[in-house]
């Protein structure tokens, strides 16, 4: 059966056109198996990679090895993302969510094994982040099948980083909750089951599709080919540069946490306040801005949205004390209701043959640039005062916000073909404040 004749969801009875609901997505069954999957899983894993820091500095006592848990988290988006992104068309989604739940719960279950080295250890996490940007990217691409178009698509977009930005904010507290009822091995042990709970409820929550695209050549070339077509478009390679740069500018209060508490002569504690706030307000931006604007103003305050981000980034200059350096990120974290606006206007700008794929792209590109972007200004912060490196940090987004901003969109037709066959629109977007 050709993937054109696989129906699509159907907006609720009587959805207001301009905006969704929250019980109106969450009455779609295969959207409420995805959201749910996705808190049971995403929880377990961050549960798990506190429990794998601490695993791993009790057995070695060395800060570098512990770090290195977190940065493998990044690094495979960038190798998963590019070699095999084409599993978003090629293969069955439900078969490839599934299998990759299981495949990660192996791994985090072989953790759990007595007598693993360091080394193991790492490698078994290295494996489950190569699995991670393969799945991202295949349930990234099924959300358009499975959400009607328009502002039901947007809000569930929405709730699913509003689930990622939650699962920081809890997570981390919970795992270490968890240690103090479990050791390290059954905490992981836990984060096991939350994989096979996830790939159960895929299993029986989304309804079977056949793979959208034959194969051609290997996964790898097929999906590099796709990466170069996707950015060689130029109304949807600005949408990614904008959607991926922007958020590497913000990370750089969060990558710089530890030495601006010190800073501030706060105990180490105080940096779990720091990285808190930011999620907050993100979390407060889509649920307010995805769930009560209409498309038209989600789209008109993108701009001034990303600045929103940068402004008060700027007063880290001056050294402020905790509470105002808490409040001054939460309004940081407000600034991410750009992303509303970027939900929508992604799926109008991409041609219908390269949607999937860009959809894939993009998770799997935002993911590995933020952790260059931690990467980056970590690095900056060992050689510059920290109150120097954030507003810079802050002063290089306004600008790449200004150069960047998708002022306009394009109706989909295939790269290459003429400019004029099908006119340019303009989107609702501000050109200048």
């Amino acid at each position: 059966m050709s993937s054109d004749n696989v129906p699509t969801a159907v907006p609720p009875p009587g959805a207001p056109a301009d905006r969704a609901r929250y019980f109106e997505v969450l009455r779609i069954g295969e959207f409420r198996a995805i959201f749910v999957a996705n808190i049971v899983s995403m929880l377990g894993t961050v549960m798990a990679a506190v429990v794998l820091t601490v695993l791993v500095y009790d057995k070695t006592r060395a800060p570098a090895l512990a770090a290195a848990v977190m940065a493998i988290s990044f690094l495979p988006y960038a190798i998963g993302g590019a070699l095999f992104g084409a599993a978003a068309d090629r293969l069955p989604p439900r078969r490839v969510l599934v299998i990759c739940d299981l495949a990660s719960g192996l791994l985090v279950g072989c953790m759990v094994i007595p007598g693993v080295p360091v080394i193991g250890l790492l490698g078994l996490l290295l494996g489950t982040t190569l699995i991670a940007p393969v799945y991202q990217a295949v349930r990234s691409a099924l959300m358009p099948d499975v959400l009607p178009p328009g502002p039901p698509y947007i809000l569930g977009r929405s709730m699913m980083r509003m689930v990622a930005q939650s699962v920081q904010i809890a997570g981390y507290g919970a795992g270490g909750l968890l240690l103090a009822v479990l050791s390290p091995r059954g905490a992981l042990a836990a984060d096991a089951l939350s994989f096979a709970a996830s790939a159960v409820l895929m299993r029986t929550g989304i309804r079977r599709r056949p793979a959208r695209a034959a194969k051609q050549g290997s996964m790898a070339h097929d999906s590099l080919a796709s990466l170069r077509r996707v950015l060689a478009y130029p109304p949807t390679r600005r949408i990614l540069l904008f959607t991926w740069l922007i958020p590497a500018c913000e990370v750089a209060p969060e990558a710089l946490a530890a030495p601006y508490a010190v800073h501030i002569g706060q105990p180490t504690r105080a940096i779990g306040f720091l990285l808190a706030a930011l999620p907050v307000g993100t979390v407060l931006a889509d649920a307010l801005v995805a769930r009560l604007l209409p498309a038209r103003l989600q789209r008109l305050i993108m701009l001034p949205a990303a600045l929103l981000i940068f402004v008060p980034m700027t007063l880290f200059a001056a050294s402020p004390r905790l509470p105002v350096a808490i409040a001054l990120l939460v309004i940081c974290g407000l600034g991410s209701s750009w992303a509303a606006g970027i939900d929508g206007l992604i799926l109008e700008a991409t041609p219908p043959d390269l949607r999937r794929r860009t959809l894939a792209v993009m998770g799997a590109g935002l993911m590995f640039v933020q952790g260059a972007g931690f990467a980056l200004w970590g690095t900056v912060g060992q050689f510059v005062p920290v109150t120097v490196v954030i507003p810079v940090a802050a002063g290089v987004g306004v600008v790449l916000a200004f150069i960047l901003r998708p002022n306009r969109a394009t109706r989909s037709r295939p790269p290459g073909a003429a400019e004029d066959a099908v006119p340019v629109i303009q989107a609702k977007l501000p050109t200048r404040l």
